[in-house]
């Protein structure tokens, strides 16, 4: 009895060393787009492929597009009636799904079963194309003692990333598409130990993408329906389709010392490295690399490049030697036409808008082009100037420009180069410095009248620069603020019952886009029931005209006569550049004219300057700009 034991455990070890694997499952499922549960089917298998699982995936749509003589003769093989229903290496159906939930966890047992079943045959195919005719041979060998009669040849193509909105699902994959020669497939009769080659042959449908097609091969005995085996191939790979993205180049017209270029991409559909150059017989057509290699189902980029070097008609051949399948010499024409052409110009290039932070600055230009051709991809940038340098601001490649708070005491330029309908550029043209960029300006010329007892009428003028987020004006009577006006036309108020006591007033500029308030304008103060009722002017009452300026600007003060006022200028630095000392008349109405130059004599630069007043009891300060 031990030796019997031993004797039949000894066979089944032999058995098992010596089973065939087998080389995936064969998962179908029938389904169509109109079914709310195919979902849960279509995620259960694209699961299965995505964690690794050996399968081979067919949908055979029903009652949809994207049914066919084929999808409906394996769905009627299979007597199925319910949607989904997937059957696996022909048996162990499971019908049922869901809209939202992946059927992986329900397949997944079915396919590790399958997988633990030894097969009896091997599969292998060979393949070739020549142009959309597709030739393949299929190799049968059955390896060992097998009792399946009645056992076919079945080949399947499938294409998958097709773009379909259905179910919530936006992608139909491993569609059936085709069976080769047809659905019956082709009978498969051997004795143990032979083989068969079937050859197979069929025309390509252009419409569908070869790039995501397979061809799946399985055996299947026609009676119980048992796949006893099956393999897959990507098409690409099988018939070794031409690799190459084109199969001819021809260059639009470029003119004569520019370029143009066209990537290509070389693909290596099989599993095994590819290492190839590449060579082309006339020198106006050169590649960014004469030699290359590909991974394992990996691809290269190559840039061709035309450089023509006269007005003509040119054409040569591009050779790509490589062991790609089935493709290891290919020879892709290649023609170019130079031409003259001259050069675009931009002119009058210039900056038009308020030179104030958070305000839109547009450059302008003119483009000519000496042979009448139309502009093309014109680009354009802007700078602000830092220390003399010219520095481009970021994100700023349009004609427009929103000044930033960077920008602010700095110029901005515009600059343009011209570009024609060839892709010809024309010479870098800048425009002017532009500004220096102010902070938001104040209201100008602030005055007061007192009117009876207690009420000060204020007059003033809108700020010099504006254009878009000015709203208004906030008035302020000794740092208190007693109004906001949203009317930028409104240019008065009036201010009633205004206590005894001396007053001070300004008024600052309201803008939006972002929230901004202007410096305060030029101060005036009355007095109210004190000495008199006239209005004072004291010594913050100093309006400055014009700023910006270019060759000077004058201050005009008001304070008591005989008091000695001396006006100080210094640069953003702190420094002290200029200093004119003034005796106030009987009047009390003086000037002083700044000639923008400093104590030696020297013209200053362009740019934002601060002045301060200062005098017997009275002090002011405010800021002044001066341009080119």
């Amino acid at each position: 009895m031990r030796k019997l034991a031993y004797l039949v455990l000894l066979l089944g070890l032999v058995f098992t060393l010596n089973a065939l694997p087998r080389n995936l499952v064969v998962v179908e499922v029938g389904t169509g787009t109109w079914c709310p549960y195919c979902p849960g089917a279509s995620m259960g298998c694209h699961d299965l492929l995505i964690n690794g699982h050996p399968v081979a995936v067919i949908k055979n749509h029903n009652g949809d597009s994207y049914a066919n003589a084929y999808s409906n003769a394996r769905n009627n093989y299979y007597g199925i009636s319910s949607f989904p229903t997937a059957v696996f290496d022909g048996l162990n159906p499971i019908s049922g799904g869901s809209n939202t939930s992946s059927m992986y966890n329900s397949y997944l047992p079915r396919v590790t079963a399958r997988m633990n079943v030894p097969a009896k045959y091997t599969l292998s195919a060979e393949g070739s194309a020549s142009g959309n005719n597709y030739s393949v041979a299929v190799t049968v060998n059955k390896v060992e003692a097998d009792t399946n009669t009645n056992v076919k040849l079945h080949a399947v193509l499938t294409e998958s990333g097709i773009q379909q909105n259905w179910q919530g699902q936006t992608i139909l994959d491993n569609v059936n598409r085709l069976m080769v020669p047809d659905q019956n497939g082709t009978a498969i009769n051997l004795n143990t130990g032979e083989q068969t080659t079937v050859n197979l042959t069929f025309a390509f449908n252009n419409a569908w993408n070869m790039a995501n097609c397979e061809m799946i091969f399985f055996l299947q005995n026609q009676s119980s329906k048992e796949i006893l085996q099956g393999v897959k191939y990507s098409l690409p790979e099988l018939v070794g389709a031409f690799p190459v993205s084109v199969e001819n180049l021809d260059f639009p017209n470029m003119y004569v010392g520019g370029s143009h270029t066209i990537p290509i991409n070389i693909i290596n559909f099989r599993s095994n490295v590819v290492n190839g150059t590449i060579a082309i017989d006339n020198p106006v057509f050169t590649v960014s690399n004469n030699s290359f290699t590909i991974p394992a189902r990996g691809s290269v980029t190559i840039d061709v490049v035309f450089t023509p070097t006269a007005a003509q008609t040119y054409s040569g051949n591009m050779t790509i030697t490589s062991n790609l399948h089935n493709h290891p010499n290919i020879t892709i024409p290649i023609t170019g036409t130079g031409f003259l052409d001259n050069p675009p110009v931009a002119e009058a290039v210039s900056i038009q808008g308020p030179p104030v932070e958070y305000q839109t600055l547009t450059g302008y230009y003119e483009f000519t082009d000496p042979d009448g051709d139309e502009e093309g991809e014109t680009t354009v940038a802007w700078y602000r100037i830092e220390d003399g340098v010219h520095v481009q601001i970021e994100f700023s490649d349009t004609t427009t420009y929103q000044l930033r708070a960077e920008d602010t005491g700095k110029q901005i330029v515009f600059e343009v180069t011209p570009y024609d309908i060839h892709g010809m550029p024309g010479e870098t043209v800048r425009s002017q410095p532009f500004g220096p960029i102010e902070n938001v300006p104040p209201p100008r010329n602030l005055d007061a009248t007192v009117e009876g007892e207690n009420t000060v009428i204020l007059t003033w003028e809108p700020p010099q620069y504006f254009d878009r987020g000015f709203v208004g004006y906030r008035v302020f009577r000794s740092g208190l603020n007693i109004s906001t006006i949203t009317n930028p036309g409104t240019l008065t108020f009036t201010d009633t019952y205004v206590p005894n006591g001396i007053h001070e007033y300004t008024v600052r500029s309201l803008f939006t886009n972002p929230m901004l308030l202007s410096e305060p304008s030029n101060a005036v103060t009355v007095r109210i029931g004190v000495s008199n009722d006239d209005l004072v002017s004291n010594p913050v009452s100093v309006s400055v005209h014009p700023s910006p300026f270019k060759d000077h600007t004058q201050f005009s003060i008001n304070a008591k006569a005989n008091n000695e006022v001396t006006l100080e200028i210094f640069n953003l630095k702190g420094q002290l550049i200029k200093t004119d000392t003034v005796k106030v008349p009987a009047s009390g109405v003086s000037t002083i004219i700044w000639d923008g130059k400093d104590n030696r004599g020297n013209q200053v630069h362009s740019g934002i300057y601060l002045y301060r007043l200062n005098g017997r009891d009275l002090s002011a300060n405010g800021k002044i700009v001066k341009i080119k």
